[in-house]
């Protein structure tokens, strides 16, 4: 954390497909201002409702960031740069990775479609409540598509990479970016798209209750303010 400002941050040492990373996401933010927008607010979201912690079987922001690209390009808001004629080469560790990065070219490719951030965001939330299909698809970027989890061969769990949740890195293909999420976070996550879907659909004031904190649930077994212990709802 930085003691100036309170920001948190993480230091990524001597990983350059980081900084290739982050240049393509830098990319795709340029060519139409509402991806920055919608990343922001997903964000913002998953760390309120405590669903942004790898750590605990969740999903990374880097990992979101992917999901609100991939929407945008499913909705013509944003193209495929890795399908375009490559005009960036960059070589990490004998590994050659290339997409089309003259992005200020691309500024008006979306212009076509109008909508808000507040329909995409709803957008974002019902797709993956209702829409995504969780047993066979994977999310592409690098593609601009949804590929099958049969073609990445990510149909079982191998080790401690399990494919609940298939989110492909867009220069580490191999990589599943939701591989930390298991049989319990997955849950947890579909019943918070859920949750977000349908206050954004029927809540007439949505943003208090869309960002409200995940409080957990009590143990089953708690004491009440008069220190009486009662569990399930039965007092004892």
């Amino acid at each position: 954390m930085d003691p100036d400002t309170g920001l948190s941050c993480d230091i990524c040492v001597n990983n350059l497909l980081a900084v290739v990373n982050t240049k393509l996401l830098r990319d795709y933010a340029q060519i139409d201002q509402r991806l920055r927008q919608l990343a922001f607010i997903v964000k913002h979201w998953a760390k309120s409702r405590r669903v942004n912690e790898t750590y605990q079987g969740t999903l990374s922001s880097y990992s979101y960031v992917i999901m609100c690209i991939h929407l945008l390009q499913l909705r013509r808001i944003l193209p495929c740069l890795q399908e375009m004629e490559a005009t960036c080469y960059v070589t990490v560790d004998d590994n050659h990775y290339a997409y089309f990065d003259q992005v200020d070219k691309l500024s008006y490719y979306g212009a076509h479609n109008n909508e808000t951030l507040s329909s995409l965001l709803w957008a974002f939330f019902h797709y993956w409540a209702y829409q995504h299909d969780y047993t066979q698809d994977v999310i592409s970027i690098r593609t601009g598509k949804i590929i099958s989890k049969h073609m990445k061969d990510w149909t079982r769990r191998v080790g401690n990479d399990r494919h609940l949740i298939c989110i492909e890195d867009p220069f580490e293909t191999s990589h599943d970016l939701g591989r930390v999420v298991d049989k319990f976070s997955i849950k947890i996550l579909r019943e918070e798209f859920e949750r977000a879907a349908n206050i954004l659909q029927y809540d007439p004031n949505p943003s208090v209750k869309l960002f409200e904190p995940y409080v957990p649930p009590p143990p089953s077994g708690t004491l009440d303010e008069e220190g009486i212990l009662s569990t399930a709802g039965a007092i004892i």
